[in-house]
């Protein structure tokens, strides 16, 4: 029997522009795939900048893929109380959405097997914000979003990480969690090889606050060693939403170039992808973009964090700017380092990030949610 699940996500899925949306439509593909239907309702009914330019094209884009979707400013726990009894799956996407709707879920939906996906360790990444930055109200945001975090955990059937570190690290909190590691989904593309390449270039959704850092820090202390050492290197920062302290790192050599529709050229024509992250949490899908392209990718640990990557073979990891400076010369003018990374991280890809892969975790899940369902005492 396929399953009829509800996703529930803050908005209207835009994965154009962000990592996050991108890995859901990638799941919900897969479970498109696996027999089961998929519904979609968002927490907030009415659209919010800067996602509200681009609202019909991307309900239009939703329904292309297959999607049901409610009539316009249906808000979900509305949805939950008028059709939560035909669903078999509630799937709760990040602890804010989460904590907001598992109360209505239970309530209206009491049949539904309750998955809530964490998009990544909320609290950890909060915690490591506030750790770097000295920011005591922010620490206790983090430890406030923990206890949020780790209830909603405990109380749905089954949580989602992207990572197995994300795994260990929930288990070491709260180890009576039922969860599963289910990672991004790509697809390998085919690019040049180094010789028509040059410069370097990050990609990432600003309206998300660690991006703005890691280009702030990387452009303020890092890129001036590597502009000494690279004659006519530039920088490209890609993505979406580009905030005002982000426009203000524009400079000859630093180009801001905003939401980019074709990823394949923006990644194929440079020489390195930097992921300059200091904090943040869960899998980074822009890394994993970058290898999927055969890209090769200088990471901070933070960045790099949750992949099964061999440093020198799949990756290289600079923490400190004189590491930086050191990294990046180095690969950029090693062509052979160069196409070893390159090999190694698409190989990555291939082994663990691809649809095939990916949807063979999906598949026990669903197994699982199935079992679930025909235990006695719970309803099918």
């Amino acid at each position: 029997m396929s399953l009829r699940i509800l996703l529930v996500d803050a908005r209207v899925l835009t994965p154009d522009r962000d990592g996050g949306s991108a890995r859901m439509c990638s799941l919900v593909r897969i479970f498109q795939q696996l027999d089961c239907s998929v519904s979609f309702v968002p927490s907030f009914p009415d659209s919010f900048p800067p996602f509200d330019d681009t609202l019909a094209a991307d309900t239009r884009r939703m329904a292309e893929l297959g999607i049901e979707m409610p009539a316009p400013g249906t808000g979900a726990d509305a949805h939950l109380e008028r059709h939560g009894g035909r669903y078999d799956v509630i799937l709760l996407t990040g602890t804010f959405v989460a904590s907001r709707h598992l109360a209505s879920a239970r309530r209206f939906a009491p049949q539904a097997t309750i998955v809530f996906d964490t998009i990544d360790l909320h609290f950890l990444r909060e915690y490591r914000g506030a750790k770097l930055t000295g920011n005591i109200p922010r620490l206790q945001a983090a430890l406030t979003i923990k206890r949020v975090e780790l209830a909603v955990a405990r109380s749905a059937d089954f949580t989602i990480v992207v990572s197995d570190r994300e795994q260990q690290i929930l288990r070491e909190q709260d180890p009576p969690v039922t969860s599963w590691v289910i990672p991004f989904a790509l697809d390998i593309r085919q690019g040049p090889g180094p010789d028509t390449r040059r410069d370097l270039v990050y990609l990432g959704a600003f309206s998300f606050d660690p991006n703005v850092d890691a280009m702030q820090f990387f452009v303020e202390q890092v890129f001036p060693r590597i502009e000494r050492r690279i004659a006519g290197v530039t920088l490209h920062i890609a993505g979406s939403d580009p905030t005002p302290d982000v426009m203000k790192l524009q400079s000859r050599s630093v180009t801001v170039t905003g939401h980019v529709q074709a990823l394949d050229e923006c990644f194929n024509a440079r020489r390195i992808f930097v992921a300059p992250l200091r904090y943040g949490a869960g899998l980074k899908g822009k890394v994993l973009l970058s290898m999927a392209h055969g890209l090769p990718v200088v990471a901070s640990p933070i960045a790099a964090e949750g992949l099964p990557a061999e440093p020198g073979r799949d990756i290289l990891i600079a923490d400190e700017p004189a590491d930086w400076e050191a990294q990046v010369v180095r690969l950029y003018e090693d062509t052979s380092l160069w196409m070893t990374l390159s090999a190694g991280g698409r190989t990555l890809v291939e082994k663990t990030y691809t649809f095939d892969v990916v949807s063979r975790q999906v598949a026990a899940l669903v197994d699982a949610i199935e079992g679930r369902r025909h235990l006695p005492g719970t309803s099918a």
